[in-house]
């Protein structure tokens, strides 16, 4: 059994004990939700992840398409703003990868390894990066580019053991938005998440007197389609008397502005779409803050501004930022015969300069390499040497 498969069966056991025991209690609309995730969860498929964020300066899509033969072996692309950027592909515990634009590998490069706070990092103290164990750049074989030269030509890099890790580091400081292949892959360990933040899990029904169409942004299931939408209903703001300064004030997160629906049919989840809906609590939060936003700005600019004031207390405490996004994650062709198969033009070499990729004994090297890419890009051009006259 490859590593892979070790650490996985490993996790699952965890993640079934924690999901079985989430299900004492809770309403019938979020055991059948439950038992849909884990009905599809394992099964074969072709798939869309497409995430839209929202900021100050504007709009932002990243998307993810791809098939999963199982839970060792996919393949991806991964596109922004419509551009494709990084092809991916594993195959139990190989990797191989390309990038088809050379200048989007920085959001993929490996960072230096930090304790989380208050020493929840793997023998960390919270006050400081763990300091990573001296290494030399590795070039790969003497007289051979680098994996880093290689990518950048576009070129396949094949790692034989280099495929990302099943569950992430305890201190990992990989967060949403940082590696959207991950995040697709994913989904359904969010969308449990999820479950667990919510009020209530309840299945959609306009005729509900709980229902407000005006505030419903996901569309309705088609009649006799054999479609069941279920609904979030998000927890209500922190009160003012929570809020107060200081390093322990509590800030809004993420579940407190999410709007989500999952779809179903034949109790096999079918998509996924979530918005994280800063607009519509503008009101609340200029209670809550004792503050006045803009009237002559528009509703989205005014949220980017408003998520960009929370994300500096709370990045300060320490916590993960809001994304403010819309998200859709389409799941086709359910328990199909789906195949995965590697590249045939590769070139051998250490992915490890990429984040949660590449062995673990060259992960040392791998962000030096990445360290060292990062100071090239950010280095002015070097200038021509001035010609003598005449």
């Amino acid at each position: 059994m490859n590593t892979r498969r070790r650490i996985l069966l490993s996790g699952l056991l965890v993640v079934a004990t924690l999901g079985l025991s989430a299900c004492n209690g809770n309403t019938d609309a979020e055991k059948r939700l439950r038992v849909a995730l884990r009905n599809t969860q394992k099964l074969s498929n072709t798939f869309l992840y497409k995430e839209t964020v929202h900021d100050k300066t504007g709009d932002h899509e990243t998307d993810v398409r791809g098939l999963v033969e199982d839970d060792f072996r996919y393949k991806a692309r991964v596109a922004e703003d419509g551009r494709p950027v990084l092809d991916e592909v594993v195959s139990d515990d190989a990797l191989a990868v390309r990038f088809l634009e050379p200048a989007s590998m920085g959001r993929f490069l490996r960072k230096p390894t930090k304790a989380k706070q208050g020493g929840s990092g793997v023998g960390g103290t919270g006050s400081a990066p763990t300091p990573e164990p001296a290494a030399t750049p590795s070039g790969g074989t003497p007289g051979e580019p680098s994996a880093s030269e290689l990518l950048a030509t576009k070129r396949w890099v094949l790692d034989s053991a280099g495929a990302p890790a099943a569950f992430a580091a305890v201190n990992t400081d990989q967060a949403l938005g940082d590696d959207p292949i991950a995040d697709s892959r994913e989904v359904f360990a969010y969308v449990d998440r999820a479950i667990n933040e919510a009020v209530q899990v309840r299945e959609f029904n306009p005729e509900s007197l709980e229902y407000r169409k005006d505030e419903d942004p996901f569309p309705t299931p088609a009649a006799h389609s054999g479609v069941t939408r279920y609904d979030f209903e998000r927890p209500n703001l922190p009160k003012a008397s929570q809020t107060g300064s200081g390093s322990n004030q509590v800030t809004p997160d993420t579940r407190h502005f999410r709007k989500m629906a999952v779809y179903v049919k034949d109790k096999r989840v079918i998509r996924v779409l979530e918005k994280i809906d800063v607009e519509s609590r503008l009101k609340d939060l200029a209670q809550i803050y004792d503050t006045k936003f803009p009237a002559d700005r528009p509703k989205a600019e005014v949220a980017a501004i408003a998520v960009e004031a929370l994300n500096v207390i709370r990045t300060g405490q320490g916590q993960d930022p809001i994304r403010m996004r819309d998200m859709e994650f389409s799941l086709k062709d359910l328990g199909t015969a789906v195949k995965v198969d590697m590249p045939t033009d590769t070139t051998k070499g250490s992915l490890a300069i990429l984040e949660n990729r590449g062995r673990p004994a060259d992960a040392a090297n791998g962000v030096l390499e990445a360290a060292a890419l990062r100071a090239q890009a950010a280095a002015p051009p070097a200038q021509a040497p001035a010609q003598p006259a005449g």
